[in-house]
């Protein structure tokens, strides 16, 4: 299945964003069990993406990243099943 995991950057960084959804993605994961293998999948891409991202680097890379320009960005599995990060 392929989807994308939305994060709206606005005063902070991607990492923050990141890190927020996937909490506030645990917390519907026991509220809400009908949802619960779809949202399992969410959690897994976001864990994985936290966990090998260089957050520095993605921060450094483009200034929306960083949450200094507000926007929205994908995260989502390249062709590799990799996660990766868009600005959309």
């Amino acid at each position: 299945m392929s989807f994308r995991v939305y994060l709206r950057l606005d005063g902070h960084c991607v990492e923050t964003a990141a890190r927020g959804e996937f909490k506030r993605l645990m917390d519907r994961f026991f509220s809400e069990p009908d949802d619960a293998h779809v949202i399992a999948e969410r959690l897994d891409l976001l864990r994985e993406f936290i966990d090998t991202s260089d957050f520095a680097a993605l921060r450094s890379s483009d200034e929306r990243l960083s949450g200094a320009v507000a926007c929205t960005v994908a995260v989502y599995r390249d062709g590799n099943g990799a996660p990766a990060v868009s600005v959309e």
